[in-house]
């Protein structure tokens, strides 16, 4: 009789995308999500932002959001082409992937219907983009194109970067 193995942890599984950074923490209770971006990313991206305070503003250029429209954020942080985004059908197909999916499920399970959502960035999966919207964003790092999805909910904070070059 075999044993199902046991799914690693959430917070392990984020890290298989494309994502440079996946985090899943407890939430530091003494700094806002722009601050904890700032601490995440200053490390590991070539930033196009001076300090947190810059970085908190850009996060809100975008209208923060709910985990009722979470949908398609983790997916598209984690496994989006950013710098070809002429592939529309391909880029909605991520969203049929089931495992990608069940890592976003999670995700937004995890952080619960109460958490609030931040992104510098109109919604990478054309599926969930308004008509008439194109791709548009207000850059964070140096790469040409880059994507970041933070929220905070449920006593934790989430932070995925994606970046690409030209």
């Amino acid at each position: 009789m075999s044993m199902a193995r046991k799914p690693a942890p959430l917070k392990n599984r984020l890290k298989r995308g494309r994502a440079q950074v996946a985090v899943l923490r407890p939430e530091d209770f003494g700094k806002s999500i722009g601050e904890i971006c700032w601490e995440l990313l200053r490390p590991v991206c070539p930033l196009d932002v001076a300090d947190a305070a810059e970085q908190t503003e850009r996060l809100g250029r975008q209208p923060a959001f709910t985990s009722a429209e979470a949908t398609g954020w983790v997916v598209g942080a984690l496994a989006s082409d950013l710098a070809y985004y002429g592939r529309d059908e391909d880029q909605n197909a991520l969203m049929d992937d089931p495992k990608l999916r069940a890592i976003e499920d999670e995700v937004i399970a995890a952080l619960g219907p109460d958490a609030r959502w931040y992104t510098n960035s109109t919604h990478p999966l054309p599926r969930f983009r308004r008509a008439g919207h194109g791709r548009g964003w207000v850059s964070i790092t140096r790469a040409t194109f880059d994507l970041v999805v933070a929220a905070r909910g449920n006593g934790l904070d989430l932070v995925l970067v994606q970046t690409a070059e030209d």
